[in-house]
């Protein structure tokens, strides 16, 4: 221990670490001191901003407010019907009683010419004006809207007004103008509603940026342009800030909103100095502050360190106690966290010694599992590609204790068939699988085959990658031989299900082969008759010789579809059309038909679909079915003698479906009917729709029945439909 323990270079002391961090600790803390002030300084002056451009929106909104209010005074006005009726005496009384109400100056009528017909400010019929320059009645007339002038000197009064103006409309056009006029003194108490210091200034400007009011000296600058130094920015944005000198050349910070309904600005202007004063007195106290708290925690930093230290050398022999699982005595400790830490440390020490107990008996108990249940079990380093397996795997697939193995190794005992498969198997887990379940076959050395079951499990690191794949593996050979031999059975059961049919078409296959035999002696006693006369017609002879031979294929034929349906075979799918399978089961069963005096009736899928199937297995299944049918048939005796046989393109499958019009099926009988030894037939073995419904679903298909609103019951058969080949 104390060998390794040896350094060439000593680590620095815990002591001395403290002492570093706490130095090491001024410097971060004054950084965060001076961002904090810095922010503190910022997020005041944005706030101040704020409330500064809040209170410039409040004019302007103020200002919108009474222009709106004037505008729709003046509309109701304008749609007057003494204006319309032309009585501008009436009229004039009534303009003259709204002034007080509308806080505004005077109203005055205008034409389109730019006479003054009316006003407020003079009695009726006095001679009036003519306005010379008349942008805002230009606008009206043009625009058919309401409007706002800039500030411009008044025809009548002398003095700086903007006008309120409202179309006159009659007949869709305009054809005079209503407008009001509003002097700077009457818009100065818009700038006392909002409470600023007196040392601020205040003021609205038009769309020239010509003064309409202010807050100061309003007398004296009304109606006057600012200077290009304050017009430009002014003309940036909507609303914003900028610093730049006051009329009176006071150095301040400009904060201005701009209103989208009149293009009036509203401008606010908060002097410099007294800007920055509070918040240098804020920074003043934040670094006084700042420097004692500072000092305070030097100063308690290095108290606590001295502590620190002591705590922690008092733990260094609990703590190595831990490891040889013996708790040691706690010593004197000067923190209730070194205090928890040396409990925790004794505690550790006994849980360790319990766990170490603990493991070797759970290591026992999987031992004895693994060795009663012959599992091998096996584990693989997928990044050092490092391979651990039981004594029990060994013997599984016939390595001996010696031999160091690779995946190579465990591949080449793997079944030729089988070794690509697992060879994907084991690749899936270096791409993102987390388990899987695998049987293969090996071919051990004394060339016996085994059939092994094989479960594994990948763990990840932290990125997700897999780092290792444990699993066990187990000896199923038992099992496999036992699913062939069952399969065994179940196609020699298949088969005999087949011959049993035979029994039932012999009748019908008999006339089938009876009517070529027939037809091939006729022709052949008749050839036999012309090759007798004197001189025979060789032609007619020839003619003979043709019908022998096709009616001997007919009955070749009719044979051959016999021993492929009787023939005892492996199954072997193939492609095959679902009309050719149709088509092959009504030639076997046609003649038992007409024997029975059925008529089949077929409604089938104009679509060409293909199946991956064995045509037999399914020759089988509908001719079980159809000859099903025909019995529930012959069980009535009053009975509509037909059969009804469909298929449909059912999403991805084809579905069959086969009717009758017999006595139905039990409802409690449904399911049962495809129970083997079930049977609702006398002489029934109760074997072939439990044989069709293995056949189906070994093909990855559905069968089921159901009863008839009307009568009897339908078959239905569903079938995958073969995978489209891609070119």
């Amino acid at each position: 221990m104390t060998d390794r323990l040896a350094q060439p270079s000593a680590p620095p002391s815990v002591r001395r670490v403290l002492t570093l961090l706490v130095a090491a600790c001024i410097v971060p803390i004054v950084l965060v001191l001076a961002v904090l002030i810095i922010n503190f300084y910022r997020k005041e002056e944005a706030r101040l901003i704020d409330n500064t451009l809040s209170h410039a929106r409040h004019i302007s909104a103020a200002a919108d407010r009474e222009v709106r209010s004037t505008q729709l005074a003046l509309q109701v006005l304008a749609d007057s019907g003494l204006l319309h009726q032309r009585d501008l005496s009436a009229f004039h009384a009534r303009i003259s009683a709204m002034v007080e109400k509308l806080h505004v100056d005077s109203i005055l009528l205008i034409d389109l010419e730019g006479r003054i017909l009316l006003s407020s400010l003079r009695p009726y019929g006095s001679p009036l004006a003519r306005l010379s320059d008349a942008p805002l009645l230009q606008r009206t007339r043009d625009s058919g809207l309401p409007g706002v002038s800039g500030i411009f000197t008044g025809p009548l009064a002398g003095q700086p007004i903007v006008t309120i103006a409202v179309p006159v409309i009659e007949n869709g056009k305009v054809v005079m103008s209503l407008n009001a006029t509003v002097t700077p003194a009457t818009m100065q108490p818009l700038l006392f509603e909002q409470t600023i210091p007196d040392s601020w200034r205040a003021g609205i400007v038009d769309q020239q940026y010509r003064i309409i009011t202010r807050s100061h000296d309003m007398a004296k600058l009304a109606g006057q342009q600012l200077p290009a130094e304050l017009r430009q920015p002014l003309s940036r944005e909507r609303e914003s800030m900028f610093e730049s000198d006051t009329l009176e050349g006071r150095r301040s910070l400009f904060v201005y909103q701009r209103s989208e309904q009149t293009g009036w600005t509203s401008i606010l202007c908060i002097p410099h100095d007294e800007l920055t004063a509070p918040l240098r007195h804020s920074l003043f106290w934040l670094i006084t502050l700042s420097v004692i708290t500072l000092a305070l925690g030097i100063s308690c930093a290095l108290w606590l360190a001295r502590r620190v230290t002591r705590s922690i050398h008092a733990l260094i022999a609990p703590a190595l106690a831990v490891g040889q699982a013996v708790p040691l005595p706690l010593p004197r400790l000067y923190f209730r966290e070194a205090r928890e830490l040396g409990q925790a440390l004794q505690i550790a020490a006994r849980d360790l010694q319990r766990a170490r107990a603990d493991s070797s008996e759970s290591e026992q108990r999987l031992a004895l599992a693994a060795r009663a249940a012959h599992l091998g079990i096996w584990t693989r380093d997928l990044r050092q590609q490092h391979i651990w397996v039981s004594q029990a795997w060994r013997e599984l697939f016939g390595f001996n204790d010696s031999t160091a193995l690779t995946l190579e190794d465990l591949l080449a005992r793997v079944h030729p068939a089988d070794r690509q498969h697992v060879q994907r198997t084991l690749d899936s887990t270096l791409f993102g699988a987390t388990r899987y379940d695998m049987e293969f076959r090996i071919e051990l050395p004394s060339g016996c085959q085994r059939w092994i079951s094989s479960h594994g499990s990948v763990e990840f690191d932290r990125h997700q990658r897999p780092t290792l794949v444990r699993g066990v593996s187990l000896d199923i050979t038992s099992r496999k031989q036992a699913e062939l031999d069952l399969q065994q059975k179940q196609k020699e059961v298949t088969h005999l299900a087949r011959v049993a049919m035979l029994g039932e078409l012999s009748g019908a296959l008999a006339h089938e082969l009876n009517q070529p035999l027939t037809a091939i002696l006729s022709n052949a006693q008749a050839a036999q008759r012309f090759l007798g006369q004197p001189a025979p017609d060789l032609a007619e002879v020839r003619e003979i010789l043709n019908d022998i031979v096709t009616e001997d294929q007919r009955a070749g034929a009719i044979i051959a579809r016999l021993r492929a349906l009787f023939g005892k075979h492996d199954a072997q799918r193939q492609r095959i059309s679902a009309h050719s399978l149709i088509d092959s089961v009504l030639h076997l069963i046609s003649n038992d038909l007409i024997h029975q005096r059925l008529t089949l009736r077929t409604e089938l899928c104009a679509e060409t679909l293909t199946l991956e199937a064995d045509p037999v297995q399914l020759q089988q299944v509908l001719l079980n079915l159809l000859m099903n049918a025909c019995d529930a048939q012959s069980q009535r005796l009053e009975h509509s003698n037909i059969i009804e046989l469909r298929s449909a393109h059912v999403g991805h499958t084809l579905q069959l479906s086969i009717s009758d019009s017999g006595g139905g099926i039990p409802a409690d009988a449904l399911e049962q009917i495809f129970t083997p030894f079930y049977t609702t037939k006398a002489r029934g073995m109760g074997l072939g729709l439990s044989i069709c419904r293995s056949i189906v679903d070994a093909h990855g298909g559905r069968l089921w029945a159901e009863n008839n609103g009307h009568g009897g019951a339908t078959f239905h058969l569903r079938l995958p439909l073969a995978e489209v080949s891609q070119p």
